[in-house]
């Protein structure tokens, strides 16, 4: 009884932990995406300030996916699809990107936001200072009984010594600190499906990253129960 008194504990304390991990909603994101929507209507760009603001719309309501922790892959990608048009609006030249998603992955399951808080990464530090830009892509693919999901930037890269402590380290993604860690996504993927997945740097200076999200295949919905 003491035990699974310990693990039902356990338990309740990394919903609660994901749940603060999730609730950090960038409010430099959230303030400057506001402050380009002002600027597009001053220059009188509605077609571009209806864009924005409806991608602004569905980022927020697919971060908080009615209070579910896990969802469908497919979410996942409209996810940091929104947040992509956002700030491609913003970067304009600077920020290409593309996806190559299998679509035979799509209905399977993920923890969620944890596509953003990479690209978001990618942006702030790999593209956003180079004078020409950069670009991102997305890979989804399935491999055996594995999902490999990628986010490959051509941008600054980093050190080996940079690579190896990234994991390690509770640095935001953002540049203005408010984002979410790259660790904390590594740590929620390993706490709701097993410490053999999580995340796997590449990366070379001056050519750019890759960043492999390794997730096992679920279907169950039970998944879901987790909320």
């Amino acid at each position: 009884n003491l035990l699974e008194e310990i693990h039902q504990n356990q338990r309740k304390l990394r919903k609660t932990e994901l749940k603060v991990l999730q609730a950090q909603i960038n409010p430099h994101f959230l303030y400057n995406a506001l402050d380009t929507i002002i600027w597009l209507g001053e220059r009188g760009e509605y077609e571009r300030v209806v864009l924005m603001t409806s991608a602004l719309a569905k980022y927020f309501r697919l971060s908080l996916s009615k209070g579910y922790d896990i969802i469908p892959i497919m979410e996942e990608i409209e996810h940091v699809k929104n947040y992509l048009v956002i700030q491609k609006i913003r970067y304009d030249n600077k920020l290409n990107y593309q996806f190559d998603i299998d679509s035979e992955i799509l209905g399977y399951l993920t923890v969620k936001i944890i596509l953003q808080p990479l690209v978001e990464n990618a942006l702030y530090h790999g593209i956003k200072d180079r004078d020409e830009g950069g670009n991102i892509r997305i890979i989804g693919r399935k491999i055996g009984d594995v999902i490999c999901l990628i986010v490959e930037d051509i941008g600054v890269g980093m050190t080996k010594r940079q690579v190896e402590n990234i994991l390690k380290s509770n640095i935001s993604t953002s540049i203005t600190g408010s984002g979410v860690a790259i660790k904390n996504v590594h740590e929620r993927i390993q706490i709701y499906f097993g410490r053999e997945y999580g995340l796997k740097y590449k990366s070379e200076l001056g050519k750019g990253t890759k960043v492999y999200i390794y997730i096992p295949i679920k279907e169950e919905l039970s998944f879901n129960n987790f909320r």
